[in-house]
């Protein structure tokens, strides 16, 4: 039975007038009519004295308004109580993102994030940067972290800076810039170049090879590698220098 159907012999009973009770429910009285006498068809009983002004409930009615009233208060706790279940759970937010520079770029907004959100959860995953754009299209996280040139030219992502700065040239230590508190990029591409592959940081390693190629260069790149690791080894023991790090990330999401 529609617990709506509850709710209207109650109050029916309490109004004692079909009219009070249509407005106090924001329905037509023929509704009440109507529901009041389909409860009464499915017990077989005549539940309401209708030639009684007032109108009263009959015996039957008297019980059924007892049992009634029992199951209205017992729905109405658990509505509260699974509402409270609700509000108490944690909630998921699923985060990807490319490297652990991208997790150091969130770990300032922690503090304010847990203070305004105490009940969330967040769930990282470590992905590739050319899939980043599709996974949050597809829906499969709710925020990402990564450089923003993953993310040109789609519409359907939107951005937030994170932290923003300049291009940072990573060397070891035995490495001829590694003193040198600034570069230029004539400087920079004089020497031979590594950087992360194209299918693993996708349409970035492109952009970053136009850019270059705008200002005059063509970068030497002597070696591609599929992850930051493998890169930061051969940096320190082939004495290249690494192309591939932006110091921009952001926080994006899709539009949909």
């Amino acid at each position: 039975m529609n617990i709506e159907k509850i709710k209207y012999f109650i109050d029916l009973v309490e109004c004692k007038n079909f009219t009070e009770t249509a407005k106090k429910n924001f329905v037509s009285q023929t509704t009440i009519s109507q529901q009041i006498a389909s409860i009464e068809k499915a017990f077989d009983l005549k539940l309401i004295d209708r030639k009684h002004m007032p109108i009263e409930p009959t015996s039957a009615g008297w019980t059924f308004y007892r049992e009634a009233l029992v199951i209205w208060k017992q729905y109405n706790r658990m509505q509260k109580t699974m509402l409270d279940f609700k509000r108490n759970q944690p909630q998921l937010l699923s985060v990807a993102y490319t490297t652990m520079t991208d997790i150091q770029s969130l770990l300032p907004h922690m503090p304010k994030v847990n203070e305004k959100h105490p009940n969330m959860r967040l769930d990282l995953t470590k992905v590739t940067l050319k899939d980043m754009t599709a996974y949050l299209e597809k829906g499969l996280y709710d925020l990402a972290i990564a450089v923003d040139s993953a993310f040109v030219g789609n519409d359907q992502i939107v951005t937030q800076t994170l932290y923003s700065g300049r291009y940072c040239a990573v060397v070891s230590r035995k490495h001829p810039l590694f003193n040198h508190e600034t570069i230029s990029k004539e400087e920079l591409y004089k020497h031979p170049l590594i950087m992360l592959h194209s299918n693993t940081i996708g349409n970035t390693y492109h952009l970053m090879i136009e850019h270059a190629i705008e200002d005059g260069y063509e970068p030497n790149i002597v070696r591609t590698v599929e992850d930051v690791e493998t890169e930061l080894f051969h940096i320190l023991t082939d004495q290249s220098l690494d192309f591939s790090l932006i110091t921009i990330n952001s926080i994006t999401q899709t539009t949909n």
